[in-house]
């Protein structure tokens, strides 16, 4: 592009149809340069990391470092689909076969927050029956969907959808609901466009 060597990617991080360009760092600034003139007659625009969070909430997209670490499994984070333990060793293998022989203490859930004055940030606890049973990883008001989103690690007796449960946000019990899917696009057809 524009003279610049770029990997293109068929990828994103916000629910849509998008590609991430990949350039030698050097070249960044005139890729970027490059892209932003052609966008302009488009509307092109820049958008910050608070967007993209509202985005991938919407979308029930796992955040590094927050519903994914190293402390945790596929099996734990709702994700063994991408676990192909027919193959041959691989980094983890052994300990995510464990945990799921041994069964699950915790449970990602992706929940819909009763509206208020803010949002689930993470490391809010979660409370059923006046007693902690989890804590919150990420979340964000969802622009799109007018939704308040947000991650969840609970006791696995709580994941299934429809359950409800209490989310402490600054000092204030707020009702929460698991959802079986994302609030946006859950049949990815934005994805396939």
């Amino acid at each position: 592009m524009a003279g610049i060597p770029v990997r293109a990617l068929r990828v994103n991080y916000v629910g849509e149809l998008g590609w991430e360009l990949h350039c030698p760092m050097e070249r960044l600034a005139d890729l970027y340069d490059a892209v932003w003139s052609a966008g302009e007659a488009f509307g092109i625009a820049d958008f910050g990391t608070y967007a993209v969070n509202s985005l991938r909430m919407e979308k029930a997209y796992r955040g590094w470092g927050a519903e994914l670490t190293n402390e945790i499994t596929l099996v734990e984070a709702d994700m063994e689909r991408f676990a192909a333990f027919g193959k041959d060793d691989f980094i983890g293998k052994t300990a995510t076969q464990r945990v799921k022989q041994a069964g699950i203490a915790t449970q990602l859930v992706y929940v819909e927050v009763e509206p208020g004055d803010c949002d689930v940030h993470g490391g809010e606890p979660v409370i059923a029956n006046g007693k902690a049973v989890g804590v919150t990883t990420s979340g964000a008001y969802g622009h799109y969907t007018g939704r308040s989103l947000g991650f969840a690690y609970v006791e696995p007796r709580l994941a299934a959808p429809g359950t409800t449960f209490a989310i402490d946000v600054l000092g204030e019990p707020r009702a929460a609901t698991v959802l079986a899917e994302p609030a946006y696009d859950p049949g990815n057809e934005r994805l396939r466009a």
